[in-house]
C-alpha cells in the first residue's frame, strides 16, 4: 500500500466531512428563515424565491448529517494517524 494514497484518502475524507458539516449547519441555520418566509410572519425576506429555499428543512435529517460528518472526520483522522504511524515504523525499521 502506498502511504501517499492513504494520506490522500484521509485528507479527501476529511474535506468531504468538512463540506457536509458546512452544508448541514447552513441548512439548520437557514431553517428558521425559511419558516418565516413560508408563514409570512415577521416581514419575510424577499430573497427566498427559489423552490429549493422554500422547501421545509427536516432538522432531524440535518442533525443526523452533522453526526455522520463527525464520524467521517474521525475515521479520516484515524486513517491519517495510521499512515503517519506506518511511516514512522518504516523509518525506524530502515535505520
Amino acid at each position: 500500500m502506498d502511504v501517499r494514497s492513504a494520506y490522500n484518502s484521509g485528507l479527501t475524507g476529511f474535506q468531504n466531512a468538512s463540506a457536509q458539516l458546512s452544508t448541514a449547519s447552513s441548512r439548520i441555520a437557514n431553517a428558521g428563515i425559511a419558516e418565516i418566509g413560508m408563514t409570512g410572519n415577521q416581514g419575510a425576506p424577499e430573497s427566498l424565491s427559489s423552490p429549493a429555499e422554500r422547501t421545509p428543512i427536516s432538522l432531524t435529517t440535518e442533525l443526523v448529517n452533522l453526526k455522520v460528518a463527525e464520524f467521517q472526520a474521525k475515521a479520516s483522522a484515524n486513517v491519517i494517524s495510521t499512515a503517519d504511524e506506518l511511516v514512522g515504523t518504516l523509518i525506524n525499521t530502515s535505520v
